[in-house]
């Protein structure tokens, strides 16, 4: 018999028992379909990742005290002195953080983490406002009270209005709008970045701190290679300015967007790993299910198999026509699971405006997985099929 009748034949004795031909793909269907919608899923999940990393700063890092303040932080001339003699650094802003700060606009208030930063802030994120204008160097320079805020805090206090020249009140101290960012991804850590206040980190220092020390730096190299060497480099700095023993050396704690894009990648690297695994269960149930009708098949049709081989039909035949039946149900459970797991991750990227990214690599691994589902569960009832006798078959009622 040729390959091309035993598929018909295959074709024929699955299409008597339809509705039990499709209960038993409905597991190979789910673990497919699971398992494309995981795999989709952590693709775009790396792309969110890459975009936060954006808004984090791309080959941006940053140093910040890991401990109580004792006075041993940089201050502004040391932010010209780095800039100078390391050459990688392309951009340079300290940031210091007022969290809970609160904001009156007349009769609105509200709650606001405010920062005071340099002109190169924005270089070094690559964020610029939607409307007004970033801060330039002569702000920071006069100590001028102006403010660039965030989109949440715009929606708040100005709904539906361009609040560019409008004055505020932070704490108590007025400043000028002078723009609005853009809006943003929110941070790794789930909070809101644009409910902020961006104000000269001069302003800060005189209004709000009361010092001339800095919370944290943050710094974009100019090589993407040299990130973690300058941030060396600029912990180094501080060791010998500050003559520090070699117990406090890690006071001060290097972070990277390399690193947050690591972190980020292993997270969703793991959950995609796990998920897939669970997934993976459904095709072995799936596998099993098909092992147990095709058993049931070879009892069903014991005295059909005897007349085969009776007019000559070899064992190979009658192996390779339980196993083409095999591979038939698994392989359209997994082109009907590919189907409803693209369906469903799309409409999933879609509320969760993620982007839908087609992996064509998963398709053609999930078709292939299907196949070997359908021969790997199959053989062995295939292999019982063709080991009947067939004189012990034609007895068989």
């Amino acid at each position: 018999m040729n390959l091309k009748n035993i598929f018909i034949t295959a074709l024929r004795a699955l299409s008597k028992n339809k509705l039990r031909s499709a209960l038993t793909s409905i597991g190979i269907i789910i673990g497919i379909s699971s398992v494309i919608v995981m795999v989709g899923m952590g693709n775009s999940a790396r792309v969110e990742v890459r975009e936060k990393v954006v808004s984090y700063g791309a080959n941006a890092l940053m140093i910040y005290l890991n401990g109580p303040r004792t006075g041993k932080w940089l201050i502004d001339t040391d932010l010209v002195t780095l800039k100078k003699y390391l050459t990688d650094i392309e951009y340079i802003s300290p940031i210091l953080i007022r969290n809970n700060s609160l904001v009156k606009y007349n009769n609105n208030n509200t709650r606001i983490r405010l920062e005071g930063i340099s002109d190169e802030y924005f270089d070094i994120k690559k964020i610029k406002p939607q409307l007004g204008r970033p801060l330039v160097a002569f702000d920071v320079a006069s100590t001028a009270k102006v403010a660039v805020i965030g989109a949440t805090l715009k929606d708040r206090l100005f709904p539906g209005k361009n609040p560019v020249g409008e004055q505020i009140l932070v704490e108590g101290v007025p400043l000028i709008i002078i723009g609005v960012l853009e809006y943003l991804p929110e941070s790794f850590g789930g909070r809101d970045v644009n409910n902020v206040i961006e104000i000269p980190y001069t302003t800060f220092n005189i209004r709000f701190a009361g010092r001339r020390s800095f919370d944290e730096i943050w710094i974009k190299c100019s090589d993407e290679g040299n990130v973690r060497d300058l941030g060396e480099s600029v912990r180094q700095y501080m060791i010998q300015k500050f003559h520090l023993p070699i117990k406090d050396q890690y006071l001060f704690k290097l972070s990277t967007s390399e690193d947050k894009l690591k972190t980020a990648n292993d997270i969703s690297n793991a959950l995609a790993i796990l998920l897939a695994g669970i997934a993976s269960i459904s095709l072995f149930v799936g596998g099993v299910g098909i092992m147990n009708i095709m058993l049931v098949s070879v009892t069903e049709r014991t005295r059909e198999i005897g007349i085969r081989m009776a007019i000559g039909a070899k064992k190979r035949d009658i192996m390779m026509q339980f196993l083409v039946e095999s591979v038939i149900l698994s392989l359209v459970g997994g082109i009907i699971g590919i189907a409803l797991g693209l369906s469903i991750y799309g409409i999933i990227t879609y509320f969760v405006e993620w982007p839908f990214i087609f992996s064509f690599l998963s398709v053609i691994v999930s078709v292939l997985f299907a196949t070997l589902v359908g021969i790997f569960f199959g053989y062995y009832p295939a292999q019982k099929a063709s080991d009947l006798k067939p004189i012990e078959a034609l007895r068989f009622e």
